[in-house]
């Protein structure tokens, strides 16, 4: 793995801890073939997805807005 390819890991797993730390126990949040993906824990409405995590915070925080998450869920 060259250095930019090691750089890129390390930004998205940095940002991938980031997201589940502060919206894990609410979304399922994953890193597929490059496209950021959170699915509600609760089962309502679909998958959120971005290419950037920057812009998967901004739709989970939209939906979230719209209709909170339990955070207690298992």
């Amino acid at each position: 793995m060259g250095r930019a390819a090691a750089s890129r890991a390390e930004e998205d797993g940095g940002a991938l801890d980031e997201l589940e730390f502060h919206w894990g126990s609410a979304y399922d949040i994953a890193l597929v073939d490059d496209m950021w993906t959170a699915r509600r824990r609760d089962g309502r409405g679909g998958t959120l997805a971005d290419p950037l995590p920057e812009g998967l915070l901004l739709a989970i925080r939209a939906d979230y807005a719209a209709l909170p998450v339990p955070r207690d869920l298992p």
